[in-house]
């Protein structure tokens, strides 16, 4: 079996605690090399001990098959771009670019080179997700009358780059593509009107908590993401026949642990457990075979674009 060769571009937390550990576990890639400006930190997720410290010379590399770029948001899409126009398939973190524009750019040259280019919104993967998508789209809570959906923690200390409004922070970027564009992939992207949005800023100027409500057709969503509430997370879709949730700790960030789907129609209430598993390894894994050929599915580029449009408007109202 051809084994798929990862090239890591950033070696900080999320790489190191999701990433290596997913890839590390897999049987379908391997990390090659990691590029980092942090000699000491790369190495500790290079298995092989390849480390580059210009991200070009990862490029370069004839050996790697595609890449993972972990950087602060801003440098999403520059170096992806760099990436691709080098050949090389690009997984990257969320968002891909810092704006609807950004994100095409991108896009068009993932085209014209012909190479896989996917958002790693990795809870996308999770079995229970794609269930109460299926769910919801099936029919069987009837009309779609209502989704709330939230995510928040507290706790960031000033320094935290999630803070710094110079390399892309702020929660929109940071929670938002998990439980503000949740009613978008739910309901399959019909178009967002009566938009709403109400945002507390940090004092660095970035937004903390921000509530984006929207309508979808005669879908009513109520959102919000933070990072100045104590932790919590729901998603709660209510229908004309019933309603579907996922409650806990975990909505959003179900990783190495069960989970479950509570769904009632016509009074009758069920159950659905799902059992432990890592998103990041299926979403790796996933990537890896379909820039080999195969048809495993990968979250499509024009879901990153719609998310995109949705923070462009979210963003003129908080910057009103």
């Amino acid at each position: 079996m051809t084994t798929f060769n990862w090239g890591f571009v950033g070696a900080g937390m999320i790489a190191k605690k999701a990433l290596y550990p997913a890839i590390s576990r897999s049987n379908v890639g391997e990390i090659h090399a990691v590029a980092s400006r942090d000699a000491d930190r790369a190495m500790t997720i290079s298995p092989k001990g390849l480390i580059y410290t210009d991200y070009d010379q990862l490029f370069a590399d004839p050996a790697v098959d595609g890449v993972y770029i972990s950087l602060p948001n801003a440098f999403h899409l520059p170096v992806a771009i760099r990436a691709m126009k080098a050949g090389k398939h690009v997984l990257c973190e969320k968002p891909l670019g810092m704006n609807a524009a950004e994100v095409k750019e991108a896009i068009a040259v993932s085209e014209a080179m012909g190479v896989l280019f996917v958002e790693a919104s990795w809870n996308r993967w999770h079995p229970r997700t794609q269930r109460i998508q299926e769910i919801v789209q099936s029919g069987e809570l009837g009309a779609i009358k209502r989704i709330r959906a939230a995510f928040t923690y507290d706790g960031l200390d000033g320094g935290n780059i999630r803070l710094d409004p110079t390399i892309g922070g702020g929660i929109l970027y940071d929670l938002g593509p998990y439980s503000t564009v949740a009613p978008l992939w739910l309901m399959d992207f019909p178009e967002v009107s009566n938009l709403s949005v109400q945002s507390v800023k940090h004092s660095g100027g970035v937004d903390e908590t921000t509530r984006v409500n929207y309508t979808l057709g005669n879908t009513v969503c109520e959102t919000v993401a933070s990072c100045n509430i104590p932790e919590t997370s729901w998603l709660i879709v209510d229908g004309e026949k019933g309603s579907a949730k996922m409650l806990g700790d975990n909505v959003f960030n179900s990783r190495h642990a069960g989970s479950l789907l509570e769904v009632e129609v016509g009074g009758v209430k069920r159950v659905e457990e799902f059992g432990p598993v890592d998103p990041y390894q299926i979403m790796a894994d996933n990537f890896a075979r379909k820039a080999m050929g195969g048809s495993d599915w990968v979250m499509p580029l024009t879901e990153s674009v719609r998310f995109a449009e949705l923070f462009d408007a979210a963003f003129a109202q908080i910057k009103m």
